[in-house]
């Protein structure tokens, strides 16, 4: 019986926008959070694959049954892995690197910049004048 309502739910749910129009709009933001697994970089919300028009229908019923936006995302998460999500989360090893190296890269570029100025203005002031009988 459950299984007849959920594809009855969802037979309603495929064929369009949801009936309250703030559930709608936080649908279309999680759509465009969700990349398409058959598009390079493309939300789902902007896709027109099957695959996204499923997972579209998908956003919409888990809206629709009071799924939070961090339950909604954890479960495209589950299904298709972090790589469908634009912003993956920062936990674990993966996470920090993702989010911490961009970081790290940063202040060791500002760390080589100021050693290799630090040196060229130290190197100026060694050089001996030159006396005019010298040339």
């Amino acid at each position: 019986m459950k299984v007849l309502l959920a594809s009855l739910f969802m037979l309603f749910a495929a064929e369009g926008q949801l009936a309250d129009p703030q559930e709608e709009t936080r649908a279309q933001d999680l759509m465009r959070e969700i990349r398409c697994v058959a598009c390079e970089n493309e939300p789902i919300s902007n896709s027109g694959s099957d695959i996204a028009a499923d997972m579209r229908d998908r956003v919409r019923v888990l809206v629709a049954e009071g799924k939070s936006n961090e339950e909604i995302r954890d479960w495209f998460a589950e299904r298709y892995g972090e790589f469908v999500l634009f912003r993956p989360s920062a936990e674990g090893p993966g996470g920090v690197l993702l989010w911490g190296l961009p970081f790290a890269l940063l202040l060791a570029g500002g760390a080589l910049i100021f050693v290799l100025r630090r040196r060229s203005a130290g190197g100026a002031s060694r050089i001996d004048p030159v006396k005019p009988e010298e040339i």
